[in-house]
């Protein structure tokens, strides 16, 4: 072999390494060629989607305030009863005891007063009259007396007796008279009287307070959904002993996660489906949003208006979605391309000028797959996937652009 020919051999191999060594450096210089996804513009609409129970809005645990054993449940799961409906009645022996003595404590009382007003009374001036006869017979007597001793007509004993007998019906008058102010209509006796008589009603208030602490009534016209209790059951104050639900409308009440507190608003518009009915929708709106979050379960209350409750009943479970955004005109991307995402600053990396560079996001409102970029983007930009092994400044090259809707994370 010639010194030509084995020149040959390995010039030819090192001019295809170099090729192959520039055809690489000006692919890497140009980047990658990746596909992007293209922002779409439309209307936007964003929910909250949770579940609930119908309630009414007059539902109610019904207890005792005392600790006592059921003598008698008077109804059942379904009863319709009117307001003050006697429901449930405790042992009552003790209490309407107590009852009769202060019924008869305030007879006794009143019969007392009446005494001192009227036949008191007549007695007491009664008893002034005769009094004052007396003692104006003694006063006359005793002058009379007292003359015939000046002429020595009669004794000094009998002048002393005629004075005793003066100063006694005089003594007596003045205690007539106290009787009859005693028993005026503002008399001390009078006084005295009503005050036993009212310390006597406070007695008999109290009694009835106390049978009434025995009784389970319905506080308005409604219905009984559950009975929790059977005669001769020992029950303590505050344990729920019937479930009632007065007349009234009826609501859907929701515990969305505290984290949805800074979307909800009174009077946004929801539709509500029973799973016993799912094929039905229900409008409804936002019409109580609790002041304070559950601290054990992260949660806010959140009572629902009903516009019509016909098909609905009490505890049924119900699947509501709550409208709590809407734009006509959204700039949207899938919300998996968005790095950071749930972070303080969410960005994005776009193809621009042949790099890939960094844009700042600021989100609106988002739905199940897409989100509403505020600012930082325009439809035109092309968003690079975060699965891509491309970082901030590196060459890229799009091949092709498809739009949001048919991007899948």
């Amino acid at each position: 072999m010639t010194a030509r020919k084995r020149d040959l051999l390995w010039i030819v191999p090192l001019v295809i390494a170099l090729g192959v060594t520039a055809w690489w450096m000006f692919r890497t210089s140009e980047g990658p060629h990746v596909e992007a996804i293209s922002p779409i513009r439309r209307p936007m609409v964003q929910t909250i989607v949770t579940s609930g129970r119908v309630v009414q809005r007059r539902q109610s645990n019904l207890g005792p305030m005392i600790a006592g054993t059921v003598a008698e449940v008077l109804v059942d799961n379904g009863d319709r009863v009117e307001a003050d409906a006697l429901l449930v009645r405790l042992a009552d022996d003790d209490a309407l005891a107590s009852l009769a003595e202060a019924e008869a404590s305030v007879s006794e009382s009143e019969a007392r007063l009446a005494r001192v007003q009227g036949l008191g009374r007549r007695m007491a001036v009664q008893a002034l009259r005769q009094a004052t006869i007396e003692a104006k017979q003694a006063e006359v007597e005793f002058r009379r007396q007292h003359k015939l001793f000046g002429t020595g007509a009669v004794s000094e004993l009998s002048l002393e007796r005629a004075r005793r007998d003066r100063d006694q019906t005089r003594s007596r008058r003045i205690s007539a008279s106290l009787e009859v102010a005693a028993a005026a209509p503002k008399g001390s006796d009078v006084a005295v009287a009503a005050a036993a008589l009212a310390r006597a009603e406070a007695r008999l208030t109290a009694a009835q307070v106390a049978v009434e602490h025995t009784r389970i009534r319905a506080p308005l016209p409604g219905v009984v959904l559950k009975r929790d209790v059977e005669r001769g059951e020992v029950v303590q104050p505050g344990e729920a002993l019937v479930t009632f639900a007065g007349d009234g409308p009826l609501e859907v009440r929701i515990q969305p996660d505290e984290s949805n507190l800074a979307f909800l608003r009174l009077g946004q518009r929801a539709l509500i489906s029973a799973e016993a009915f799912p094929d039905q929708r229900v409008d409804a709106a936002v019409g109580r949003i609790a002041p304070s979050i559950d601290p054990m379960r992260g949660t806010v209350e959140v009572d629902l208006v009903i516009d019509d409750e016909s098909g609905l009943r009490p505890d049924m479970t119900v699947t509501v979605e709550i409208e709590v955004g809407r734009t006509e005109s959204a700039l949207l991307v899938p919300s998996w391309a968005i790095r950071d995402l749930d972070g303080e600053q969410p960005w994005v990396l776009v193809a621009k000028d042949g790099e890939a560079r960094r844009r700042d996001l600021k989100l609106g409102l988002e739905g199940d797959d897409l989100v509403e970029v505020v600012s930082g983007l325009s439809e035109n930009d092309r968003v690079l996937s975060p699965a891509l092994s491309i970082e901030e400044g590196d060459p890229v090259r799009v091949r092709r652009t498809r739009p949001a809707m048919e991007e899948q994370g």
